[in-house]
């Protein structure tokens, strides 16, 4: 199965207060956000995978890790810049700027959202479930409502095994939710509504199917990565 994987770097993350990229926060010796972030990726049969880097000024490093965990691991990697005036900002931008290298099941993997799978071969079945239904995506299961204010939050039907609601960062009728988005994919069919998966995620997500992560966390401050290795 052909597939890619957008990976996007062009921002600032002025949030986190720090004078390197967030993803370049160490965990442990020689293991950062970005190595934590990449790791399921690596259950991959990689030979198959096209990583498409989306960068910013300050990069190399970060092109480097990727390089070297997943190119080296047989994966197909290109790096393209985000331009914020022919792409526009943030994650849309960036996903823009991925799009034309894109080939396949079509997944976004974010570099400061770090996520367990229960499987390995979890990540394959979400690709598979978008390459046969046309969009999927892993989630992660929590009713904590501060988190779901800060997060893409989700409904989750366990019958159907789809999502069926979905808004980011939601301030009102959190009981509405019990989850949140973690990494969506798309079919071919479906690529260009990638774009819009922070904006408005109820166009990319609502009646995807959905496979369930172990745990997540979303870097946001160092002292979030407080305890992982």
């Amino acid at each position: 199965m052909r597939a890619s994987v957008i990976v996007p770097m062009a921002g600032e993350g002025t949030r986190f207060g720090a004078a390197y990229p967030k993803e370049l926060h160490a965990v442990g010796p020689h293991r950062t956000v970005l190595h934590c972030c990449l790791e399921p990726l690596t259950a991959l049969d990689l030979t198959g995978v096209r990583i498409v880097g989306v960068v910013g000024a300050g990069r190399a490093r970060s092109m480097d890790v990727i390089g070297a965990e997943l190119g080296g691991r047989g994966a197909e990697v290109v790096f393209t810049v985000q331009n914020p005036r022919r792409h526009g900002p943030g994650l849309g931008g960036a996903v823009r700027s991925g799009l034309p290298y894109c080939e396949g099941v079509t997944a976004v993997v974010l570099p400061d959202q770090i996520f367990t799978t229960e499987d390995p071969d979890d990540f394959a079945e979400a690709m598979d479930m978008a390459r046969r239904h046309g969009r999927s995506a892993l989630v992660h299961r929590t009713t904590d409502p501060e988190v779901l204010r800060a997060d893409g939050a989700v409904a989750l039907d366990r019958r159907t095994g789809l999502i069926t609601a979905c808004e980011e960062k939601p301030q009102r009728g959190l009981d509405r939710f019990d989850g949140l988005w973690v990494v969506p994919m798309v079919s071919p069919g479906h690529r260009e509504l990638l774009a819009t998966v922070a904006s408005d995620p109820a166009r990319v997500l609502c009646g995807a199917a959905y496979v369930e992560v172990g745990s997540y966390v979303n870097v946001t401050r160092p002292s979030d990565v407080w305890g992982l290795r």
